[in-house]
């Protein structure tokens, strides 16, 4: 393990993992999904008061290398698991968004003894061909916004994706949305029911599901679909928030998120 000025990198297996490291108390591991990845959002910095956070970042993300050394979602889940042998975290509960709940569930389904509970938001893995949800990968960029928020004119929308001024930010606003894309991509193309349904059965962690209830890329009603699958969990849907519900309402996630694992 070492140190860095950002927070702290560990070695798992021909990887290195960078990881953003704050707080204090019990340890908790947030996954972060396919937006909002550049630094520890928000509501983590609340729950800092009370929990140790690790926030690494996904191979392959901000250029990161190790990606092509990860074949699937198995090789994804116990990468995470590895890394939480690296870190040397006993028990951590794990928040994940979108692609990252997607591997802290699987992740309980291959070894609960190992983690402390769960907290799942607009999890990715599920599907249902009457609701499949809007193909951001199909979005124009100049849409980004639009399918990300519940309001795509608020100041954490336009802060987390501004309007480019010239045709050299709109270039790097792409080249990012590509290089995320393909990270999650590899994992979710072309659907993301990859069978997480039929074994969530197998997940022992208490587990808390939320959604977004304008949420454009996970329909609320999958919060259910995998709260009715998983034993001891339960659903969460925070009105007035889209896909990105945990950046638009951080204290509210931060609140839940305490409150579930305090009890």
């Amino acid at each position: 393990m070492t140190e860095t000025a950002n927070g702290i990198s560990v070695r798992v297996g021909g990887i290195t993992a960078k990881c953003a490291a704050f707080g204090s108390g019990p340890p908790l591991l947030y996954l972060h999904g396919a937006f909002g990845y550049a630094e520890p959002p928000p509501f983590l910095r609340e729950l800092a008061d009370s929990y140790s956070v690790y926030a690494p970042t996904h191979p392959g993300f901000e250029g990161d290398d190790g990606l092509d050394g990860i074949e699937d979602l198995l090789d994804l889940t116990l990468y995470h698991a590895e890394l939480i042998e690296a870190l040397g975290l006993e028990r951590p509960h794990v928040v994940g968004h979108y692609n990252g709940a997607m591997t802290a569930a699987e992740m309980a389904v291959l070894n609960s003894g190992s983690l402390g509970k769960i907290v799942l938001a607009a999890p990715a893995g599920l599907w249902r061909d009457d609701n499949p949800g809007v193909d951001y990968n199909a979005t124009p960029i100049t849409e980004t916004r639009q399918i990300l928020f519940a309001d795509p004119d608020s100041a954490i929308a336009r802060d987390m994706f501004p309007t480019p001024q010239d045709d050299e930010e709109m270039g790097w606003q792409i080249i990012h949305r590509v290089q995320s894309l393909a990270a999650v991509g590899k994992f979710l193309w072309p659907i993301p029911d990859k069978g997480l349904e039929r074994r969530a059965r197998r997940i022992k962690s208490p587990a808390l599901i939320g959604v977004g209830g304008e949420d454009k890329i996970v329909p609320p009603e999958y919060a259910d679909i995998l709260a009715d699958a998983i034993p001891n969990s339960r659903s969460a849907t925070f009105a007035g928030g889209g896909h990105m519900f945990p950046f638009e309402l951080p204290s509210e996630f931060a609140r839940t998120i305490r409150e579930f694992l305090s009890d």
